[in-house]
């Protein structure tokens, strides 16, 4: 038993069975990721983005500075999960690959979801 319940970023769909979804769900860098939605860690508990309601999806290369505004960058790949509009969650991952099994996902679930990826992805 969790001490605190899953909540979804959605403020309109959750999941009924949140908890046994993530039970399921596979580790992907940082993030779980199952068939429905994507988890990740937060104050206090879990939060978690269902993909039924997922309106866009976006992949990116970017950079995460080491130190500063100045100098080196980490590769890194953001995801940004846009939701009822303009309300959005981003994630980042060292690996373009586990950027895109979370696309595939979202893929999967909705096809008529726009998903713009980079061709480097």
């Amino acid at each position: 038993m969790t001490l605190f319940a899953f909540k979804s970023v959605s403020q309109t769909t959750a999941l009924a069975d949140a908890a046994g979804d993530y039970r399921a769900a596979r580790r992907v860098e940082q993030y779980r990721l199952s068939a429905q939605a994507i988890y990740f860690p937060a104050f206090p508990g879990t939060r978690y983005v269902p993909f039924a309601a997922v309106t866009r999806a976006i992949a990116r290369r970017s950079g995460m500075p080491v130190k500063g505004c100045c100098g080196k960058e980490i590769p890194v790949v953001r995801l940004r999960l846009f939701c009822e509009g303009e309300l959005f969650q981003d994630f980042l991952f060292e690996k373009p690959a586990s950027a895109g099994r979370v696309l595939d996902a979202v893929a999967a679930l909705r096809p008529e979801v726009p998903v713009e990826r980079e061709s480097i992805l």
